[in-house]
C-alpha cells in the first residue's frame, strides 16, 4: 500500500472509530485536524456528517469515495509537483561550505528568544559537519521596515539560502523577491508566505486553535459565552489560527464571541486587553488566548476578584506550574514548539546538499491552496490535567500528555522556558526526502 492509499485508509477508519468517541457533528473537525491536506474533500465532509447524523451507512460510502478521490487527487498533486517545484529553482548552483542568512521578524518574547536559540544550537553543528561555513541570525525590532532592511543586508553577505520568519507577509513579499531573483533559496519558517518560489516550514496552526477552540466548546457543553485575545494583528500565523478557531465556532453557533482583541503576544498587553474585557462583559464563561499571553490574563482576573474560568493555557513552564498548582483552573495546552526554525534550518540545508525532496510531503499552501510548497509539521502535544488520549486528536505525531508529563519535561529549565521540539537530522531526512 503507497503512503497515499494508507493516508486515506486511516480516514475512512477514522470516520468509523469516530463513530463510538465523538458525535457527529464533531467529526469533520476531528478529521481536518489529524488530516490537514485537502481543503476540497474536508469542505465536503463538513456537508455530508450533519446531514448524515442517523445515517451512519451513508458516511462509510462516502469516506470509501473519498478515499478514491484522494489518492486520484493527491496523486495528480504529487506528479505535478515532481515536475515543477518552482521553489527549487534556487537549490543548485552553491558551492560548499554554505552561507545562510536567518531573518527573524520578532525578538519581542521568550518564544522567540528560544526559536533563535534552537536555530543557533542546530547551526553549531552544522557547522561542525563542515558543509555550512556559517548561519547569520539577525532579529528585528523595528517591524517590517526593519526586517526588510535586515535582508537587504543579508543578501549584500552572499548568503546562499534564507530562512525567514516574516513579522508581516504582504510588507516582505517584495524583498524576498529580490532574493529569488539574485539566486537564494528561501525557505520561510512558522508564518507562511503565499508565494509560488518559495518552500513553507510551518506547524499546523489550524491543529493548534482548532484543537483548543473546541476543547473550549466541549468544556462548555456546547453553550456559554467566550472572549478571546489573539496574538499580533496581520501575522500570518495569527490569521490562520483565527480562521481555525472561527471555522469550529460557526459549527457551533451557541457558543457566543463576545469579542475578540489582539494581545501582541505580550503578557501586559494581554493584562490589560483581559482587564477591558472583564469590564465590558459580566457574562463570560470561558477564555479563549494564544500562547505566552494566558498568565497576564490570569492576573487580570486576580486583580478584578473574579473567579477563573475555563482558560486555553500555555506551554511555558511557569504556566503548568500554577496550572498544577491551581486546583480550580481548568486549561488545556497545545505546544506549538519554537524548534520549527531548527526544522526549517535543517531543511534548506539539505536542499543546498542536493538532496531530494519528497514531493508527497507537501501539502497546499494554508493562504493560496493553488501552490503546493508547504510541509506542515504537526502540533507535538496536547496537555491536558489528566492525559485523555481517547480525544480525536490524539496521534502517533501529536502525543497527549497528562499535566505532570508535560512538567517532567521541563524539570530544571527555567519559567520561561517552553515545551520544545526539534527533529533531528536523520528524522528531516525520513521524513522530507528521498
Amino acid at each position: 500500500m503507497t503512503g497515499i492509499e494508507q493516508r486515506f485508509d486511516r480516514l475512512h477508519r477514522d470516520v468509523v472509530m469516530t463513530k463510538s468517541t465523538a458525535p457527529c457533528k464533531t467529526t469533520a473537525l476531528n478529521l481536518r485536524l489529524k488530516y490537514p491536506v485537502s481543503y476540497i474533500m474536508y469542505d465536503a465532509l463538513d456537508w455530508v456528517v450533519p446531514q448524515s447524523e442517523r445515517l451512519w451507512e451513508d458516511i462509510m460510502k462516502f469516506t470509501k469515495w473519498l478515499a478514491f478521490a484522494g489518492m486520484i487527487s493527491l496523486a495528480a498533486m504529487s506528479a505535478a509537483s515532481a515536475q515543477d517545484l518552482s521553489f527549487l529553482k534556487n537549490a543548485g548552483g552553491h558551492e560548499k561550505p554554505f552561507t545562510i542568512g536567518v531573518s527573524n521578524g520578532f525578538i519581542g518574547n521568550a518564544w522567540r528568544a528560544q526559536f533563535v536559540a534552537d536555530i543557533e544550537e542546530v547551526a553549531a553543528e552544522l557547522k561542525a559537519d563542515g558543509d555550512v561555513k556559517d548561519v547569520i541570525v539577525v532579529n528585528s525590532t523595528s517591524g517590517a521596515n526593519g526586517q526588510i532592511s535586515q535582508i537587504n543586508s543579508l543578501l549584500a553577505r552572499g548568503i546562499d539560502a534564507l530562512v525567514i520568519n516574516p513579522v508581516s507577509g504582504e510588507a516582505l513579499k517584495p524583498v524576498v523577491a529580490r532574493a529569488i531573483a539574485s539566486g537564494v533559496l528561501v525557505v520561510v519558517a512558522d508564518n507562511p508566505l503565499d508565494m509560488a518560489d518559495v518552500l513553507n516550514i510551518s506547524l499546523d496552526h489550524t491543529q493548534y486553535w482548532g484543537i483548543e477552540t473546541q476543547w473550549l466548546v466541549e468544556t462548555l457543553n456546547g453553550k456559554g459565552n467566550i472572549v478571546a485575545i489573539e496574538g499580533l494583528a496581520g501575522n500570518t500565523a495569527n490569521d490562520w489560527r483565527v480562521r481555525a478557531r472561527d471555522e469550529v465556532l460557526a459549527r457551533n453557533p451557541d457558543v457566543k464571541l463576545l469579542a475578540s482583541v489582539p494581545g501582541q503576544w505580550d503578557q501586559a498587553t494581554a493584562r490589560e486587553a483581559m482587564t477591558g474585557l472583564l469590564a465590558a462583559h459580566d457574562n463570560i464563561d470561558g477564555v479563549l488566548i494564544q500562547e505566552v499571553m494566558p498568565e497576564g490574563a490570569i492576573r487580570a482576573f486576580t486583580a478584578s476578584d473574579t473567579a477563573l474560568k475555563p482558560l486555553t493555557g500555555d506551554y511555558v513552564h511557569s504556566y503548568l506550574k500554577f496550572w498544577k498548582n491551581t486546583p480550580d483552573l481548568t486549561s488545556v495546552v497545545v505546544a506549538n514548539p519554537p524548534g520549527i526554525g531548527a526544522d526549517a534550518l535543517r531543511i534548506a540545508t539539505e536542499i543546498l546538499r542536493g538532496k531530494t525532496l519528497n514531493a508527497e510531503a507537501l501539502v497546499a499552501n494554508p493562504i493560496d491552496p493553488s501552490y503546493k510548497n508547504t510541509i506542515l509539521v504537526p502540533e507535538p502535544y496536547v496537555i491536558e490535567r489528566e492525559a485523555n488520549t481517547g480525544r480525536p486528536w490524539c496521534t502517533e505525531t501529536t502525543k497527549c500528555l497528562s499535566l505532570d508529563e508535560a512538567l517532567g519535561m521541563l524539570d530544571g529549565k527555567p519559567d520561561n522556558h517552553s515545551i520544545d521540539s526539534f527533529m533531528s537530522a536523520d528524522a528531516i531526512r525520513k521524513h522530507y526526502f528521498k
